[in-house]
């Protein structure tokens, strides 16, 4: 290439930054005093969320006093665009709210996880997809992508049908946005699998949640029996859906800009870390307290061993934060334009991977300095630390494979994953 070639494309580069950034500032993020008081009802919120969550747990869904609460305060549209109604918090802002969520109830803090984001991935959608699910305003979002459902063309539209389970958030949820393979498929279902948008009004919930962790997320099955959609609430994988597409009416707010799959892995593992600060002020409150049982020593402030671990937990939960923070401090950069390339990519992911070693780590050595009693199901020490086992392994949140996209990356070997899903 020559020097003229490559000033050209220097050019085009400085030049698309520039308008990247030029959109992003129509537009910019919530306000610090904006996302600092959501932050302040959220802390504020705590003692109810933590007062309902025994009653979550055996409805195995929140409660009606939960739902009307989120919807009342805002709660499921905090990273919606400032455009479609919502309050469009940086993803560093909406990880704050979620930490003080999740010290409540860590049930909670999910479903307006899995609520926030998918209704903001519909915001990146084709203009006729934020048409039908945002035309009378911000809606509550929900989904799944796997296993798929199967949609078959005809006259005007699509006729879908699957069933979708791990639905979390389906009942305060007023749309889906649900996976589908086209009839005849049989191949891997991969990132940018079809997307089909479908009212809930249009599904039936089968209760199938009956699991350890997690159990007040309402996270049941979601089945669709030949329900058709509009042509315009079908996003086929070879659209533009959710990449950065000037050409839309619904475009210019910071996170029209944002990587789906980094944003919902970050904002995710940050309610984790929420959830792990509750469990260290118990273990720290009762350690003046009680003592070490079978020994001299009371209380256990009074046990260099007890000490050692304690500290080595707080330590691994800060640790985790400022992880949490560098990688959110990115994404931020990102809506306002800056650039992510593929290295960042799969560092990004590594470092999601070690949060959760973290965040694991720190949570067993909690319940190991909490004693045996922790495992009473009345303690709320052990709701915390089941619903944290759980998401742990939640796929995105897999370190090994974490690990590896980077260590591949790293040597330059073939990928396993294509870069949108990491």
């Amino acid at each position: 290439m020559g020097a003229a070639a490559r000033g050209k494309t220097g050019e085009d580069q400085l030049m698309a930054t520039a308008i990247k950034m030029d959109i992003a500032a129509q537009q910019g993020f919530a306000s610090k005093a904006t996302a600092d008081a959501y932050v302040a009802k959220a802390r504020s919120l705590r003692a109810f969320f933590q007062k309902e969550a025994p009653e979550a747990e055996k409805r195995r869904s929140p409660t009606p006093a939960v739902h009307k609460v989120l919807n009342d305060e805002g709660l499921l549209r905090l990273l919606l665009p400032q455009r479609l109604g919502g309050a469009g918090l940086s993803p560093t802002d909406f990880c704050r709210v979620q930490m003080e969520i999740a010290k409540g109830d860590p049930a909670v803090s999910w479903v307006m996880q899995i609520i926030n984001g998918t209704s903001w991935i519909t915001s990146l959608a084709p203009d006729s997809v934020q048409d039908a699910v945002f035309g009378n305003g911000p809606q509550p979002v929900c989904g799944a992508y796997n296993p798929p459902g199967k949609a078959r063309k005809v006259d005007g539209g699509w006729i879908i049908n699957g069933k979708w389970p791990y639905m979390s958030g389906s009942r305060q949820s007023n749309w889906a946005q649900q996976g589908v393979v086209l009839e005849g498929y049989d191949g891997p279902v991969v990132p940018g699998i079809n997307m089909c948008y479908l009212p809930m009004a249009s599904m039936t919930i089968e209760d199938t949640w009956f699991v350890s962790g997690m159990q007040g997320t309402g996270s049941d099955t979601a089945i669709a029996r030949d329900v058709f959609i509009p042509e315009g609430q079908m996003v086929l994988m070879d659209e533009r859906a959710g990449q950065i597409d000037r050409t839309k009416r619904h475009f210019g707010a910071p996170s029209d800009l944002l990587p789906a799959v980094p944003v919902v892995r970050t904002t995710g593992i940050a309610q984790l870390i929420g959830a792990v600060e509750a469990m260290l002020e118990i273990v720290t409150a009762e350690s003046s307290k009680k003592p070490v049982l079978t020994t001299f020593i009371t209380p256990r402030t009074n046990s260099g061993a007890y000490m050692r671990d304690l500290g080595e937990a707080a330590a691994m939960i800060d640790t985790a934060k400022l992880i949490l923070f560098d990688l959110t401090g990115k994404l931020d950069r990102i809506g306002m334009g800056e650039d992510f390339t593929l290295d960042e990519k799969a560092r990004h992911r590594a470092s999601g991977a070690q949060m959760i070693e973290l965040i694991h780590g720190a949570s067993e050595s909690l319940m190991f300095q909490a004693g045996s009693s922790a495992f009473a199901l009345d303690k709320p020490i052990n709701r915390y630390w089941r619903d944290v086992s759980m998401a742990t392994r939640h796929i995105q949140n897999i370190p090994t494979i974490g690990y590896e996209i980077y260590g591949r990356n790293t040597a330059g070997a073939d990928g396993i994953s294509p870069p949108g899903a990491y």
